[in-house]
């Protein structure tokens, strides 16, 4: 693999954002550009794999530590951190290396912004590709008072809200912290405690606090590659990464000046969606209502799966987006 390269650091958006290039110069390729957007609690670092391929396939790739992780810059105060600044951050990052339109890839919350681009700047994307995460349908109510009627109040976003109640656990001990969430099913069969969290309440922060015996699976990552998370995260710490989750209310009320007749308008652009069938936080399922949201549109279901699969599943991943954006963007 190539050496992972040097951040570039980027003003944008009255923020400086480290972001990792490689490939042609994006005037010089020929190709679509590509922006890789990690989610939580991962950094750029997640990206290697797809990076490394695409840019030797002739892409200008990019993908940033987003706002408030690794090397960038964590600004104080949870409306520092809304889709608004999120996309906004990314439009700056356009301007910045003169490229007009991109293909986007986003994992996790990376893929929870990278739905919403064709809302907040439609005209800076070329297509979507989205790992895990879909794009949902516009909350019928507030999704914290959501997923607290139905999880209760150990569900890991509903405790996340409580700003400086949950930084103290995860910052810790860092390395025990990206051991217990990089997990992958173990031999491929999601088993009763495979999963980083109780199935009935979500309750992340008790189970890493159980302490690994508890956790089930088995490492994704080796120690060197999880120390590359646990420095990453010296730096900020979780404060602004979980600043992100303390704005689903706001971004939810935000999105209501989209809607058309209660719904947020259709997608006309080339969107991919690729599910995980062991991914219990995001299990396929939730994917169903994107056939009717998106044009044209693709999915893909991994099988034997769990969540972090543009590192567990790298080749498949690669495989499938790059068939994607042969067909649409060639």
């Amino acid at each position: 693999m190539t050496e992972w390269p040097v951040p570039e650091m980027v003003p944008t958006n009255g923020v400086t954002l480290g972001v990792y290039r490689m490939g042609p110069e994006p005037a010089e390729s020929g190709k679509p550009a590509v922006f890789f957007l990690h989610g939580f609690p991962e950094i750029a670092y997640s990206w290697r794999a797809q990076m490394t391929a695409f840019a030797e396939a002739g892409h200008s790739v990019f993908t940033p530590d987003q706002r408030g992780y690794g090397v960038s810059d964590a600004p104080e105060g949870v409306q520092q951190f809304t889709m608004q600044k999120l996309t906004d951050d990314l439009r700056g990052l356009l301007d910045h290396y003169g490229i007009e339109k991109a293909v986007f890839v986003g994992h996790d919350w990376g893929a929870i912004i990278l739905w919403q681009l064709p809302f907040y700047m439609p005209e800076r994307v070329l297509g979507c590709a989205g790992l895990n995460v879909p794009l949902l349908p516009h909350y019928p109510m507030d999704p914290v008072a959501m997923f607290r009627a139905r999880f209760g109040e150990d569900m890991y976003i509903v405790r996340f809200q409580e700003e400086g109640a949950c930084e103290p656990i995860l910052e810790r001990d860092l390395m025990q912290t990206f051991k217990f969430f990089l997990r992958k099913p173990n031999k491929g069969k999601v088993q009763k405690s495979d999963v980083p969290f109780e199935e009935k309440s979500l309750d992340l922060l008790g189970l890493l606090e159980k302490g690994e015996d508890a956790w089930g699976g088995e490492r994704l990552l080796s120690d060197r590659e999880t120390a590359v998370y646990a420095k990453a995260y010296k730096k900020n710490g979780f404060t602004g990464p979980i600043h992100w989750y303390r704005n689903f209310t706001a971004n939810w009320q935000d999105q209501k000046r989209f809607l058309e007749g209660g719904r947020l308008p259709h997608v006309n652009l080339p969107c991919l969606m690729i599910t995980a069938d062991l991914d219990r936080a995001c299990p396929p399922v939730i994917a169903d209502a994107m056939a009717g949201m998106c044009t044209p549109y693709e999915r893909i279901d991994l099988k034997g799966c769990g969540h972090w699969s543009q590192q567990e599943r790298a080749d498949d991943v690669n495989t499938a987006i790059m068939d994607w954006m042969q067909r649409h963007f060639a």
